[in-house]
């Protein structure tokens, strides 16, 4: 059983997951903007290589368990719209970077939550609160204002922002369908999506053109150009990790949702200094309602009222001579700590 954690280990890997957000989205953002990589299909392509190399060099250090053993063609072809979807989410996230600011690709990221909230309203039959509702619709309107007042106005950017979030939403939507078919754990999923990128964006780089076009890249024999698609795939991969550790953890004082939002608040105020940003004062405004509207939001799935549960198994059993407990009352003995 897992138990929540609230103490200084939560803290760190917490705060290991707003670092690694900011520097993951730094990096790409160095490659495709200020390098000029624009080569969705090799950059995506590299990162999801190193992302499926790295995996497997922890399964190999037994840092992870193994996956894939007992995984059959069936729990495959259930998760193959969801590796479909991954591959349009990173192909159309890395032409919007591209063409768009760090701050603007935040806020129109935000719009993600809609999705959940209706997956969850929908299939789950759970109905969001009156304030999380007027959360969103703010949200929404602050997106279109954003999208209205940004001087760096770029259609093509804001066209593959749409793209990539109707594909990250329809992952959302599409999860919450299959979650209690789905045999395949988290970790199985991402080496799937990982896999099956590198299979599509392999050939794709060649029907597309960018591998013939890549080889006129003026950095294409620099340090620096090399470092940073490494950098890329390496900091993506741990993001995930990271994330799908706080998941496990259960962190009460805060949800992995919020979490995401103030790493986009920190990054969005680091990229003003660090990449050459120009702001009005009502996009500016928009940005930031936008931000901390997505902040105020609540995770219908997270629960922070529920006592923290520790089964007899997570803890050391006591050694008293002649005592043997039966196996079902052992799963019938809990501790429940209440605050």
């Amino acid at each position: 059983m897992i138990v929540p954690v609230n103490g200084r280990h939560g803290f760190y890997l917490a705060s290991l997951f707003v670092m690694l957000f900011v520097a993951t989205n730094f990096v790409n953002k160095f490659v495709l903007s200020v390098l000029k990589f624009t080569y969705p299909t090799i950059f995506q392509g590299w990162q999801t290589v190193v992302g499926a190399i790295m995996i497997k060099i922890l399964i190999s250090a037994g840092i992870m368990d193994p996956i894939t053993s007992n995984l059959t063609r069936s729990d495959i072809a259930l998760w193959l719209p969801g590796m479909m979807l991954f591959v349009v989410s990173i192909y159309s996230g890395s032409k919007a970077l591209a063409s768009l600011s760090i701050p603007v690709y935040f806020a129109q990221q935000n719009l993600i939550l809609v999705f959940r909230q209706i997956a969850v309203m929908s299939i789950n039959k759970q109905i969001t609160s009156i304030f999380n509702y007027i959360m969103l619709m703010i949200v929404v309107i602050s997106c279109v204002a954003v999208i209205q007042t940004d001087p760096y106005f770029n259609s093509e950017g804001y066209f593959w922002v749409c793209v990539h979030l109707i594909s990250t939403g329809l992952i959302e939507i599409y999860t919450q369908l299959i979650n209690t078919k789905l045999k395949l754990s988290i970790y199985e999923r991402l080496y799937s999506c990982y896999i099956y990128s590198v299979i599509v964006l392999a050939p794709s780089s060649y029907f597309l053109g960018d591998a013939l076009e890549a080889q006129k890249f003026p950095y294409l024999y620099f340090t620096k150009f090399y470092v940073g698609c490494l950098m890329s795939g390496v900091f993506g991969l741990c993001l995930n990790l990271c994330a799908i550790r706080l998941q496990d953890l259960q962190l009460k004082v805060l949800d992995l949702n919020s979490l995401v939002i103030l790493s986009k608040i920190l990054g969005s105020a680091l990229s003003l200094v660090i990449f050459k940003t120009f702001l009005t004062g009502s996009h500016a405004l928009w940005l930031l309602v936008n931000l901390l509207c997505s902040l105020a939001i609540c995770d219908p799935n997270f629960d922070n009222s529920s006592p923290n549960i520790i089964s007899l198994g997570d803890l050391p059993k006591p050694k008293i001579p002649g005592l043997q407990l039966h196996s079902m009352q052992q799963d019938m003995l809990k501790i429940e700590i209440r605050k």
